[in-house]
């Protein structure tokens, strides 16, 4: 199945939503938090040839107001 832009938005949400939970009870440094969107990242990229990981780091980065 191809993954959709929808997908790849609800993906970021998720992957965000995980981060703000963990950061309750772990202190995450940037480098974790890179780590995790970029685990997300090497799932999503092989579903869509137009996948952005820029884009997708973007998203998360903004849920977290990181960016």
């Amino acid at each position: 199945m191809k993954m959709t832009r929808k997908h790849f938005q609800a993906q970021a949400d998720l992957c965000a939503d995980i981060l703000i939970k963990l950061s309750h009870s772990v202190a995450l440094t940037l480098g974790h938090i890179d780590d995790v969107i970029e685990m997300h990242c090497d799932m999503c990229e092989p579903t869509n040839p137009q996948f952005d990981r820029k884009r997708f780091r973007g998203w998360v980065l903004d849920k977290l107001e990181l960016n």
